[in-house]
């Protein structure tokens, strides 16, 4: 759900907020005892004095990204977002694509850390790639934002979706489709991403909590895709051939689950079988649009864009060690079905302002 300039700059302007409730909690700091020295305006400075600070503050620093892969709508849509924002800011910004390979991502972060932005944001591809090398950022005074999967060491931010509730969700509506009072199999299939990544461990997390209290549902295969269409495709071709009664296909990506839905098209089960996916890029609304998926849940990937560069710019202002505060900013889940898949902005494709698909 991409949503408007108005609610985007509330949502944005909130994200500063909370990272400014809790940065000054963490310190132990009033704001009247706060030393101008650190880089930090005092409380009675004058109107111009404060836009001379937050201007100096970002002009000429560097925002670096490194995401797992471009080419998706979704690394696209946040390269965009960020570097519209940081660009308009004052700041220079760098993009540095691993295309889809661990070993030169830690590569692409190690030379980053070399080279000292002000700001390094990161999506990690599993829990523990980037531990390290995160810790390692922040002691050479380089703030880090992890961007909707989170590693085992947490940076000054985070920012995406709240992936436990999203399982929760989910699974709460397979329930409601394949569970105890529907004439069906209950047989579900798990197509995960990466067996190991941040969003794979908690949307299992929460999805655990709604399916332990409803033993009729059967998980008849749970495999990790590794986030590749292809891959889904072959699994769910297997699967569908073993449990051809199958409720219910669940993959956390719309990109890789497209794959999974054209396994049960070509199957002849689609209707049968409810495809579930996440994201809102134009896949998901296109795949809800031609019956391809039954639904999906979007997390605001525009908006993450916005907040994660709202929240750059507070830390570069505020004169804080990196390092200092851990903080999340989830954005809206919003789930996507028949009944709107074609409204206003509710997908994004990587490219446009606006975008509504037909």
């Amino acid at each position: 759900m991409r949503i408007g300039k108005s609610r985007m700059l509330r949502i944005s302007g909130l994200a500063a907020a909370a990272v400014l409730a809790v940065t000054g909690c963490s310190t132990g700091g009033s704001a009247q005892t706060t030393a101008a020295g650190n880089n930090q305006v005092p409380p009675t400075a004058s109107a111009g004095e404060l836009r001379d600070h937050a201007l100096n503050s970002l002009q000429g620093k560097t925002a670096a990204f490194v995401p797992v892969g471009m080419g998706t709508p979704l690394m696209e849509e946040w390269n965009r977002q960020l570097e519209r924002g940081f660009k308009a800011a004052g700041m220079n910004y760098v993009l540095r694509d691993p295309n889809w390979d661990t070993a030169k991502q830690a590569e692409a972060v190690q030379s980053l850390i070399n080279e000292k932005p002000a700001v390094l944001v990161v999506h990690n591809f599993d829990v523990q790639i980037l531990a390290k090398l995160i810790q390692q950022a922040q002691q050479a005074g380089i703030y880090v934002i992890q961007i909707n999967m989170v590693s085992n060491y947490k940076s000054d931010a985070f920012v995406g979706a709240d992936t436990i509730d999203l399982g929760r969700r989910i699974a709460t509506d397979i329930v409601a489709q394949c569970g105890a009072n529907t004439p069906t199999s209950h047989e579900v299939q798990i197509v995960q991403g990466d067996a190991t990544s941040g969003f794979t461990l908690d949307v299992m997390a929460g999805a655990k909590q709604v399916f332990d209290q409803h033993p009729e549902i059967k998980i008849v295969s749970t495999q990790a895709a590794n986030w590749d269409r292809t891959k889904a495709h072959d699994i769910t071709a297997t699967v569908i051939q073993q449990h051809p009664n199958l409720c219910a296909s669940w993959g956390f990506w719309d990109q890789m689950q497209y794959g999974s839905a054209a396994a049960i098209k070509e199957a002849g089960k689609l209707g049968q079988v409810k495809v579930f996916t996440s994201d809102h890029s134009n896949i998901a609304c296109e795949g809800v649009r031609d019956g391809m998926f039954f639904q999906s849940y979007g997390y605001s990937v525009p908006t993450q864009g916005t907040d994660i560069v709202a929240i750059a710019k507070y830390l570069v202002q505020s004169g804080q060690a990196p390092g200092t505060a851990r903080i999340a900013d989830y954005t809206p889940l919003v789930k996507i079905d028949k009944s709107n898949w074609n409204q206003p902005n509710m997908c994004y494709d990587g490219k446009n302002d606006g975008l509504t698909v037909r």
